[in-house]
């Protein structure tokens, strides 16, 4: 810092007003814990910006606002009681650095610029006393990416023990994603590329929660009475979302309820009824058929996990596919691996934490389209 006595450092600061009536940035030099006026700026907001900014204001979108906020809350009191019930448990391994919380998405819309987690991180690290990681997405889709899929990074990390020149790790989430990991040849740095393939249990709970009245489809019972209709699967995949080519991805924005309802509600316009059975068995086959068609011919080991590799007739539906193509492909769960399939997401964020704190980049262009790789995060100090 040329000029500058060793301890100064310049910082900069922003402030919108209520008044929306600009931009307003200021420079100031520290020393010794006092400041010095260097700079000041403003800059008029569009118009544009002006009227959303009122609209905001409105007295029912607030509420909204409100909502959300409160809701973020709730949930940073749920997360904090859950690692306050394990701190004892964790004092043998030592102190925890940092705490990745990912949030609640509640809109994800890459192609605007937009992915929304209900969070409130603050909250979080005042009431565990840990610093906290959290907003991996925004970077991200600022650099031009997807801002998902996030998991790829620590599927390889997973996988190194591997012999398999080339494997995938297939999470079942609500969303379908997939990771493709090649290390050839062997003192090469892995090559990792992976995208979301489509819906797997977000709509198969849907269904299962509107017909059962059960939060899931346990064990694939409803969809193991049905049976796919080959014309009601083709439909659903006529979705847009499928033709994209990679890096891509998506979320309830895309695939609900509603559209599900509507796909039902058109089919059977033209062929007749179908049971709630044989929908559930129609997305079983959606899902099956757009992972399938994400796995390259050459690949021969496939790691499972998330919630969906607990469903015995998913899992039948993804080998029926793979053998359709003549694939060669065998299918474990992540558990074979070390890691059981319920924790791997939960662990691939403490790694993101990890790689936050640590200035690592964690943002993938082959996987999110982004325009390079990004450190991904944003750090709440717990003091």
């Amino acid at each position: 810092m040329s000029g500058q006595p060793e301890s100064s450092r310049l910082y900069a600061g922003v402030m919108t007003g209520t008044s929306l009536d600009g931009i307003d940035l200021g420079l100031i030099r520290v020393t010794a814990g006092r400041a010095e006026r260097l700079d000041f700026a403003q800059a008029e907001l569009p118009a544009r910006l002006r009227q959303i900014f009122a609209e905001l204001h409105d007295p029912e979108m607030p509420a909204a606002l409100l909502r959300a906020a409160e809701a973020g809350i709730a949930l940073a009191r749920e997360i904090s009681v859950l690692v306050a019930s394990r701190r004892e448990r964790w004092k043998g391994w030592g102190p925890v650095q940092a705490i990745g919380v990912h949030g609640q998405t509640v809109v994800h819309r890459p192609e605007r610029g937009v992915s929304i987690q209900v969070n409130a991180p603050a909250w979080i690290a005042e009431q565990t006393g840990i610093d906290v990681v959290s907003d991996f997405r925004s970077r991200d889709i600022a650099a031009g990416g997807q801002g998902a899929p996030l998991v790829p990074l620590f599927h390889e990390v997973m996988t190194r023990s591997v012999g398999e020149a080339a494997v995938a790790v297939i999470n079942l989430g609500g969303i379908a994603n997939i990771s493709l990991i090649r290390r050839e040849p062997a003192a090469s740095p892995a090559q990792v590329s992976g995208f979301d393939t489509g819906p797997a249990n977000m709509l198969l709970d849907y269904w299962a929660q509107k017909n059962l009245g059960r939060p899931f489809d346990e064990n694939g019972q409803l969809a193991m009475q049905g049976k796919a209709i080959p014309t009601l699967v083709a439909r659903m995949a006529e979705h847009p979302f499928f033709a994209k080519p990679a890096p891509k991805s998506t979320g309830r924005d895309a695939f609900h309820g509603p559209w599900l309802e509507s796909q039902v509600a058109a089919h059977q316009a033209q062929h007749g009824e179908v049971s709630a059975a044989d929908v559930q068995a129609s997305l079983v086959a959606l899902t099956a058929q757009t992972i399938t068609e994400a796995i390259p011919e050459d690949l021969r080991r496939i790691y499972l996990c998330g919630g969906g590799a607990k469903n015995p007739v998913l899992r039948n539906a993804l080998e029926v596919a793979l053998a359709r193509r003549n694939q060669p492909a065998s299918i474990r769960t992540s558990d074979a691996l070390g890691w059981p399939v319920q924790e791997v997401e939960a662990a691939a964020f403490a790694w993101l934490a990890y790689c936050c704190v640590a200035k690592i980049p964690a943002s993938l262009p082959a996987v999110t389209g982004a325009k390079g790789a990004r450190v991904l995060g944003s750090i709440t100090p717990h003091g």
